[in-house]
């Protein structure tokens, strides 16, 4: 019997705290949670994604900075509190640190930024000024620049704020002009060009795709060593 009873208070227990966790939530009920008073929005991206482009009256608190739980800690624990960033795994991480550590309503956004361009909804620059979105290309325009190249198509997916991309795109660019009669680059800003990026489910960048004959045969995530690319390409298109 008092193995039941013990067994009981157990389920009972683990049942109730299951329940006891932040929530992600969609783009339109994190912007209709965003229209309530009180309430306080979290970008948790880095300082160069945030100033490129934010949702309208975030604070900018960089998960991976060294203050970012001080920062965190400033905030009151009491006021619902939305948090995101680019796609939603580091939002995911600090609405999980908050939660734990007092914060009574933490809502992170799923799929982050990505989610929320994808549904149409609205961006500041730096200066707090809306931005205008471009059209971008198309998935399927995407789809129709690799299927109708002869050549191996070398796709470098980026972002203007991304450090290590602008580290790789000189030496993409380097690599696309050696190998010019045999590759054709296709750039794809991930911002300017959502619905593919969303569509391809280009999570984190720099990325790297070789497509040959309209299939994909080679990517690399990160950065990637100049002889190292150079020699795939040599290989591929032999």
């Amino acid at each position: 019997m008092k193995n039941i009873l013990f067994l009981f208070l157990l389920l009972q227990f683990t049942s109730c705290n299951s329940q006891h966790s932040f929530k992600s939530i969609g783009p339109v009920d994190f912007e209709k949670g965003l229209s309530q008073p009180g309430i306080q929005l979290v970008d948790v991206r880095t300082t160069e994604e945030y100033g490129d482009k934010h949702i309208a009256n975030a604070v900018n608190i960089n998960i991976d900075g060294d203050n970012f739980e001080a920062e965190m800690k400033r905030l009151d624990k009491n006021k619902p509190t939305y948090i995101y960033c680019l796609a939603g795994s580091r939002s995911a991480k600090a609405s999980d640190w908050a939660w734990s550590n007092g914060f009574k309503q933490v809502y992170n956004l799923e799929e982050g930024v990505n989610s929320w361009i994808k549904s149409g909804k609205p961006l500041v620059d730096a200066k707090g000024e809306t931005i205008r979105r471009t059209k971008g290309m198309t998935f399927d325009e995407y789809l129709k620049r690799i299927k109708s190249s002869d050549k191996l198509v070398l796709v470098d997916f980026n972002a203007v704020w991304c450090g290590p991309c602008k580290t790789l795109k000189p030496i993409v660019l380097r690599i696309a002009k050696k190998y010019s009669t045999k590759v054709d680059l296709l750039d794809i800003d991930v911002d300017m060009h959502a619905d593919v990026s969303n569509t391809m489910n280009i999570q984190s960048i720099p990325m790297l795709l070789v497509y040959k004959q309209g299939k994909e045969v080679w990517r690399n995530l990160g950065l990637v060593d100049e002889d190292v690319l150079d020699d795939k390409l040599k290989e591929l298109s032999n």
